[in-house]
Protein backbone atom coordinates (compact mmCIF):
# COMPACT_ATOMS: atom_id res chain seq x y z
CA UNK A 1 0.00 0.00 0.00
CA UNK A 2 2.83 2.34 0.92
CA UNK A 3 4.45 1.63 -2.48
CA UNK A 4 1.24 2.52 -4.33
CA UNK A 5 0.97 5.84 -2.47
CA UNK A 6 4.58 6.65 -3.34
CA UNK A 7 4.00 5.84 -7.02
CA UNK A 8 0.85 7.98 -7.07
CA UNK A 9 2.77 10.90 -5.53
CA UNK A 10 5.54 10.61 -8.12
CA UNK A 11 2.96 10.50 -10.94
CA UNK A 12 1.27 13.68 -9.68
CA UNK A 13 4.63 15.47 -9.43
CA UNK A 14 5.54 14.46 -12.97
CA UNK A 15 2.16 15.62 -14.29
CA UNK A 16 2.59 19.03 -12.67
CA UNK A 17 6.14 19.42 -14.01
CA UNK A 18 5.18 18.43 -17.56
CA UNK A 19 2.41 21.04 -17.62
CA UNK A 20 4.66 23.87 -16.38
CA UNK A 21 6.87 25.95 -18.67
CA UNK A 22 10.21 27.17 -17.35
CA UNK A 23 12.03 30.10 -18.93
CA UNK A 24 15.63 31.14 -18.36
CA UNK A 25 17.60 34.21 -19.40
CA UNK A 26 20.41 33.09 -21.71
CA UNK A 27 21.65 36.55 -22.72
CA UNK A 28 21.10 40.20 -21.80
CA UNK A 29 22.55 42.98 -23.98
CA UNK A 30 22.14 46.72 -23.39
CA UNK A 31 21.46 48.66 -26.59
CA UNK A 32 21.91 52.35 -27.41
CA UNK A 33 18.95 54.49 -26.39
CA UNK A 34 18.11 58.09 -25.45
CA UNK A 35 18.80 59.30 -21.91
CA UNK A 36 16.12 58.14 -19.50
CA UNK A 37 15.29 54.95 -21.40
CA UNK A 38 16.62 51.46 -20.75
CA UNK A 39 16.73 49.36 -23.94
CA UNK A 40 17.85 45.74 -23.92
CA UNK A 41 17.83 42.63 -26.06
CA UNK A 42 17.20 39.40 -24.14
CA UNK A 43 17.75 35.85 -25.30
CA UNK A 44 15.28 33.54 -23.57
CA UNK A 45 15.23 29.73 -23.46
CA UNK A 46 12.22 27.62 -22.56
CA UNK A 47 10.69 24.20 -22.98
CA UNK A 48 8.65 25.49 -25.93
CA UNK A 49 11.76 26.88 -27.69
CA UNK A 50 13.92 29.98 -27.73
CA UNK A 51 12.76 33.58 -28.03
CA UNK A 52 14.24 37.06 -28.29
CA UNK A 53 12.75 40.02 -26.43
CA UNK A 54 13.48 43.67 -27.16
CA UNK A 55 12.51 45.60 -24.04
CA UNK A 56 12.17 49.36 -23.40
CA UNK A 57 11.49 50.73 -19.89
CA UNK A 58 11.33 54.23 -18.38
CA UNK A 59 10.44 56.20 -15.26
CA UNK A 60 6.84 57.55 -15.56
CA UNK A 61 7.83 60.62 -13.55
CA UNK A 62 10.07 61.75 -16.40
CA UNK A 63 8.40 60.22 -19.46
CA UNK A 64 4.95 59.08 -20.55
CA UNK A 65 3.16 57.12 -23.23
CA UNK A 66 1.53 59.02 -26.10
CA UNK A 67 -0.83 57.75 -28.78
CA UNK A 68 0.06 58.49 -32.39
CA UNK A 69 -2.89 58.25 -34.78
CA UNK A 70 -2.44 57.22 -38.41
CA UNK A 71 -5.94 57.33 -39.98
CA UNK A 72 -4.84 57.42 -43.61
CA UNK A 73 -1.85 55.09 -43.38
CA UNK A 74 0.50 57.91 -44.35
CA UNK A 75 3.16 57.03 -41.76
CA UNK A 76 5.08 53.97 -40.72
CA UNK A 77 6.25 53.73 -37.11
CA UNK A 78 9.62 55.30 -37.84
CA UNK A 79 8.31 58.39 -39.62
CA UNK A 80 5.47 58.81 -37.10
CA UNK A 81 7.92 58.61 -34.18
CA UNK A 82 10.28 61.13 -35.74
CA UNK A 83 7.44 63.56 -36.47
CA UNK A 84 6.17 63.26 -32.88
CA UNK A 85 9.63 63.70 -31.38
CA UNK A 86 9.32 60.32 -29.67
CA UNK A 87 12.15 58.59 -27.88
CA UNK A 88 10.74 55.15 -28.77
CA UNK A 89 7.58 53.67 -30.21
CA UNK A 90 5.67 50.47 -30.96
CA UNK A 91 2.53 49.57 -32.88
CA UNK A 92 -0.69 50.18 -30.95
CA UNK A 93 -4.25 48.85 -30.83
CA UNK A 94 -6.46 46.78 -33.08
CA UNK A 95 -8.34 48.16 -36.08
CA UNK A 96 -10.86 47.15 -38.75
CA UNK A 97 -9.92 46.56 -42.43
CA UNK A 98 -11.22 50.08 -43.17
CA UNK A 99 -8.77 51.37 -40.49
CA UNK A 100 -11.50 52.17 -37.93
CA UNK A 101 -10.00 51.58 -34.46
CA UNK A 102 -11.28 48.81 -32.20
CA UNK A 103 -11.76 50.07 -28.67
CA UNK A 104 -10.97 53.30 -26.88
CA UNK A 105 -8.43 55.67 -28.41
CA UNK A 106 -7.66 59.04 -26.80
CA UNK A 107 -4.95 61.32 -28.16
CA UNK A 108 -3.98 64.60 -26.47
CA UNK A 109 -7.27 64.67 -24.58
CA UNK A 110 -9.45 64.05 -27.65
CA UNK A 111 -11.44 60.82 -27.93
CA UNK A 112 -10.88 59.38 -31.39
CA UNK A 113 -12.90 56.22 -30.76
CA UNK A 114 -15.10 55.22 -27.77
CA UNK A 115 -14.65 52.42 -25.27
CA UNK A 116 -15.97 49.02 -26.36
CA UNK A 117 -16.90 45.93 -24.39
CA UNK A 118 -15.56 42.80 -26.06
CA UNK A 119 -13.67 39.74 -24.82
CA UNK A 120 -10.53 40.69 -26.73
CA UNK A 121 -10.53 44.29 -25.47
CA UNK A 122 -9.99 43.40 -21.83
CA UNK A 123 -7.69 46.25 -20.79
CA UNK A 124 -7.03 49.98 -21.03
CA UNK A 125 -3.74 51.84 -20.88
CA UNK A 126 -4.33 55.45 -19.80
CA UNK A 127 -2.13 58.46 -19.11
CA UNK A 128 -2.89 61.50 -16.94
CA UNK A 129 -0.56 64.41 -16.11
CA UNK A 130 0.64 62.51 -13.03
CA UNK A 131 0.28 58.78 -13.72
CA UNK A 132 0.26 55.86 -16.13
CA UNK A 133 -2.40 53.24 -15.42
CA UNK A 134 -2.84 49.77 -16.90
CA UNK A 135 -6.14 48.25 -15.81
CA UNK A 136 -9.06 46.04 -16.73
CA UNK A 137 -11.68 47.60 -19.00
CA UNK A 138 -14.35 47.23 -16.31
CA UNK A 139 -12.27 49.24 -13.84
CA UNK A 140 -11.50 52.13 -16.20
CA UNK A 141 -13.35 55.39 -15.59
CA UNK A 142 -13.34 58.13 -18.20
CA UNK A 143 -12.16 61.52 -16.95
CA UNK A 144 -11.01 64.89 -18.34
CA UNK A 145 -7.67 64.09 -16.72
CA UNK A 146 -7.06 61.25 -19.19
CA UNK A 147 -4.84 62.71 -21.89
CA UNK A 148 -3.93 59.49 -23.71
CA UNK A 149 -5.62 56.08 -23.75
CA UNK A 150 -5.50 52.86 -25.73
CA UNK A 151 -7.77 49.84 -25.28
CA UNK A 152 -6.48 46.40 -26.25
CA UNK A 153 -5.96 42.91 -24.85
CA UNK A 154 -5.92 40.28 -23.70
CA UNK A 155 -4.39 40.97 -20.30
CA UNK A 156 -1.32 38.74 -19.90
CA UNK A 157 -0.16 39.43 -16.34
CA UNK A 158 -2.09 40.71 -13.33
CA UNK A 159 -0.69 41.15 -9.80
CA UNK A 160 2.51 39.53 -11.00
CA UNK A 161 0.83 36.30 -12.11
CA UNK A 162 0.35 34.96 -15.63
CA UNK A 163 -3.29 34.93 -16.72
CA UNK A 164 -4.47 31.35 -17.17
CA UNK A 165 -6.46 30.00 -20.11
CA UNK A 166 -4.66 32.01 -22.79
CA UNK A 167 -4.17 30.59 -26.30
CA UNK A 168 -1.18 28.23 -26.21
CA UNK A 169 -0.73 26.81 -29.74
CA UNK A 170 -0.37 29.72 -32.17
CA UNK A 171 3.05 31.36 -32.40
CA UNK A 172 3.12 34.92 -33.71
CA UNK A 173 4.98 38.19 -33.26
CA UNK A 174 3.82 39.95 -30.07
CA UNK A 175 3.77 43.52 -28.79
CA UNK A 176 3.23 44.08 -25.07
CA UNK A 177 2.87 47.07 -22.74
CA UNK A 178 3.62 46.57 -19.03
CA UNK A 179 4.39 48.01 -15.60
CA UNK A 180 6.83 46.59 -13.07
CA UNK A 181 7.10 46.34 -9.29
CA UNK A 182 9.57 49.24 -9.12
CA UNK A 183 7.17 51.67 -10.76
CA UNK A 184 8.70 51.64 -14.23
CA UNK A 185 6.60 51.31 -17.38
CA UNK A 186 7.56 49.97 -20.75
CA UNK A 187 6.85 47.94 -23.84
CA UNK A 188 8.47 45.06 -25.65
CA UNK A 189 8.26 42.98 -28.79
CA UNK A 190 8.87 39.29 -29.33
CA UNK A 191 9.11 37.86 -32.84
CA UNK A 192 7.46 34.54 -32.02
CA UNK A 193 5.45 33.37 -29.00
CA UNK A 194 2.02 32.11 -28.04
CA UNK A 195 -0.10 34.31 -25.79
CA UNK A 196 0.28 31.78 -22.96
CA UNK A 197 4.02 31.61 -23.51
CA UNK A 198 4.29 35.38 -23.52
CA UNK A 199 2.40 35.57 -20.23
CA UNK A 200 4.70 32.95 -18.70
CA UNK A 201 7.81 34.83 -19.83
CA UNK A 202 6.50 38.11 -18.44
CA UNK A 203 5.77 36.54 -15.06
CA UNK A 204 9.24 34.95 -14.80
CA UNK A 205 11.20 37.25 -12.49
CA UNK A 206 14.65 36.19 -13.71
CA UNK A 207 13.90 37.52 -17.20
CA UNK A 208 13.24 41.02 -15.81
CA UNK A 209 16.04 41.86 -13.34
CA UNK A 210 15.05 45.55 -13.40
CA UNK A 211 11.80 44.67 -11.61
CA UNK A 212 9.12 41.98 -11.68
CA UNK A 213 6.33 42.61 -14.20
CA UNK A 214 3.12 43.17 -12.22
CA UNK A 215 0.71 44.07 -15.05
CA UNK A 216 0.97 43.43 -18.79
CA UNK A 217 -1.38 43.70 -21.74
CA UNK A 218 -1.12 42.43 -25.28
CA UNK A 219 -1.33 44.98 -28.11
CA UNK A 220 -1.92 44.27 -31.79
CA UNK A 221 0.68 41.79 -32.99
CA UNK A 222 1.50 39.64 -35.99
CA UNK A 223 2.36 41.68 -39.06
CA UNK A 224 1.64 44.89 -37.11
CA UNK A 225 4.47 44.28 -34.63
CA UNK A 226 7.18 46.93 -34.74
CA UNK A 227 9.65 48.73 -32.48
CA UNK A 228 11.54 51.97 -33.08
CA UNK A 229 14.10 53.51 -30.69
CA UNK A 230 15.79 56.84 -31.35
CA UNK A 231 19.52 56.67 -32.08
CA UNK A 232 22.18 57.25 -34.72
CA UNK A 233 21.02 55.26 -36.58
CA UNK A 234 17.70 54.41 -34.91
CA UNK A 235 16.88 50.83 -34.01
CA UNK A 236 13.94 49.79 -36.16
CA UNK A 237 12.23 46.39 -36.21
CA UNK A 238 9.88 47.26 -39.07
CA UNK A 239 6.18 46.39 -39.27
CA UNK A 240 4.94 44.52 -42.34
CA UNK A 241 1.90 46.71 -42.84
CA UNK A 242 0.77 50.21 -41.87
CA UNK A 243 -1.40 50.32 -38.75
CA UNK A 244 -3.97 52.72 -37.34
CA UNK A 245 -2.33 53.67 -34.03
CA UNK A 246 1.16 53.70 -32.56
CA UNK A 247 2.28 54.06 -28.95
CA UNK A 248 5.23 56.37 -28.25
CA UNK A 249 7.42 57.24 -25.27
CA UNK A 250 7.78 61.02 -24.93
CA UNK A 251 9.18 63.38 -22.28
CA UNK A 252 6.66 64.70 -19.77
Amino acid sequence: MRCLVLLATVFIMLTVNVGASEWTLAGHTSLNSPAGLDFTERQVKGEAGDATLWVVTFDPKAHAFAVMDNPNGAFDLGSASQKRGALAGVNGGYFQPDRTPLGLVVRQGVEIHPLEHAKLLSGVLSVTPTAITLQRTGAFKTSPAVREALQAGPFLVERGKAITGLEATKNAARTVVFQNAKGRAGFLICKSATLAGMAEMLSTASLFPEGDVVRAMNLDGGTSTALWVRGSPPFYAHEWKTVRTYLAVVPR
